[in-house]
């Protein structure tokens, strides 16, 4: 792929322009890039390394100073790395193209134009699959339930009946859409199941993590939001909603009825208690717990969870904690002495 074709992609400025027509392989990261790759810097005092790779060019920030190495001057080089990476990925069918003999189709699903379906893949009754979708090796989709367009659904995943699926979604190995939700009535001895009604509604361009949870509400459905991104190991109970662009780390988990805002970024192990919400554009930290909700905009940390900063705060006095206790018993030392010299 000529360097020109990957500046104009990400809106750049090469500092060099006799290397426009330069072919480049792939991008790497500054110390394994070769002579034919480019790389990318985040931060402005890793200039001095970009200056020694053999990468041909540099991704830098707008002002940014690269004196003997070729740059790439874009807004924000971590994106231009995004939107390069995608244009170098191999995005052919992981088992190759077509349907395998050994997958199940049930007769009365519809299939559309080019879609790819591995070995051991099972698909049910009723079942509508969108254009270029990829179902990987041994993917269960059951019953009644829809994926769109261009769709990935990988090894293993298993897409529960009912559950709909919008185009661009990426769903990973072992991730189960539309399980029960832990729905139980209690009589003092024993547990009642209580089945669930909803489903699973996946909005266009979500990403779901291998091994990651969903669970089909109990009458309306759990709903994720058109491009958010979850994490590996993240557990979503009934009826939870997870905004638009949302971004959550492996292990964390809802808690039912829980409804995060827009563009939320979650820490890992953060968990949620049930029936609360956390406003657009908040940021809770790892291992978080949290049991009310909070505004748009709040920074949230600890367990419980409270302010971010207060937070902080707390952490630094409890870090000199140790040193505080002598300094008081040493202050009670010498205020019993002044004490005893005054009854003396």
């Amino acid at each position: 792929m000529q360097l020109k074709k990957i500046v104009e992609a990400v809106n750049g400025v090469l500092s060099d322009k006799t290397l426009e027509a330069l072919d480049i392989s792939g991008i790497s990261s500054i110390d394994k890039a070769d002579e034919s790759q480019i790389s990318f810097i985040v931060k402005e005092n890793f200039t001095e390394q970009a200056q020694n790779s053999k990468a041909a060019a540099i991704f830098v920030k707008n002002g940014w100073e690269m004196q003997s190495k070729p740059a790439i001057f874009v807004r924000d080089p971590y994106w231009a790395y995004a939107v390069v990476a995608q244009l170098f990925e191999d995005d052919t069918p992981i088992f190759g193209a077509g349907i395998s003999e050994s997958a199940i189709i049930d007769k009365t699903a519809i299939i559309s134009e080019d879609v790819s379906i591995a070995a051991g893949a099972i698909i049910g009754e009723n079942v509508k699959i969108g254009k270029r979708v990829k179902i990987d090796a041994r993917v269960v989709v059951e019953k009644n339930a829809i994926i769109g367009d261009d769709s990935h659904i990988q090894s293993g995943a298993i897409v529960r009946y009912g559950v709909k699926i919008g185009c661009r979604v990426i769903i990973g190995s072992g991730a189960v859409i539309g399980s029960e939700g832990f729905a139980n009535a209690f009589d003092g001895a024993k547990f009642l199941r209580i089945p669930c009604f909803g489903s699973v509604l996946i909005e266009d361009d979500a990403e779901i993590g291998a091994n990651t949870t969903i669970d089909r509400g109990n009458f309306a459905d759990t709903i994720i939001h058109k491009g958010a991104r979850i994490d590996n190991l993240v557990m979503v109970a009934h009826n939870c909603e997870i905004g638009e662009s949302c971004g959550i780390a492996a292990q964390v988990g809802f808690a039912g009825s829980t409804k995060i805002g827009k563009r939320v970024m979650i820490a890992g192990q953060a968990g949620f208690g049930g029936h609360i919400e956390i406003g657009d554009n908040s940021f809770v930290g790892g291992q978080a717990g949290i049991q009310q909700s909070y505004p748009e905009n709040s920074k949230i940390t600890g367990s419980p969870a409270i302010d971010l900063m207060k937070r902080r705060r707390i952490d630094k006095i409890e870090e000199n904690l140790p040193e505080t206790l002598k300094e008081i018993k040493q202050l009670r030392r010498e205020l019993d002495e002044l004490k005893g010299k005054q009854n003396g």
